[in-house]
């Protein structure tokens, strides 16, 4: 009936797939690079951090106990913190913390054989 149109929808259809497969194949390959590596440093530390775990405290709606607590940085951030008494844990929800969480839990154990 109208051989253009016709011609002219089948283009405008192609180009669409094409356009698809372009975004497709940049997404697959976005996928493929390894991602960058998280630098995270566990360290002991004690009262001289109060205002960081104070912090984690408020963070994670849970009250901060006296004594030596095991510290989580993520990139020099604290994230989580573990109490070497107890084991109450604080962490911050807003970052990645559960690894950190499980790390310090795994150290505590550590801690609390050497001792």
């Amino acid at each position: 009936m109208f051989p253009q149109l016709t011609n002219d929808f089948a283009n405008e259809l192609i180009a669409q797939r094409h356009r698809e497969a372009a975004r497709y194949r940049r997404a697959r390959e976005a996928s493929r690079r390894p991602p960058q590596a998280v630098r995270a440093a566990i360290q002991l530390r004690l009262s001289a951090c109060r205002d960081e775990l104070e912090r984690l405290a408020a963070l994670s709606e849970r009250r901060l106990r006296d004594g030596d607590w095991i510290v989580a940085d993520l990139n020099g951030v604290p994230v989580a913190a573990v109490s070497i008494e107890d084991g109450t844990t604080v962490y911050d929800p807003f970052r990645p913390s559960s690894q950190a969480v499980s790390l310090l839990e795994l150290r505590r154990k550590q801690v609390l054989a050497s001792a």
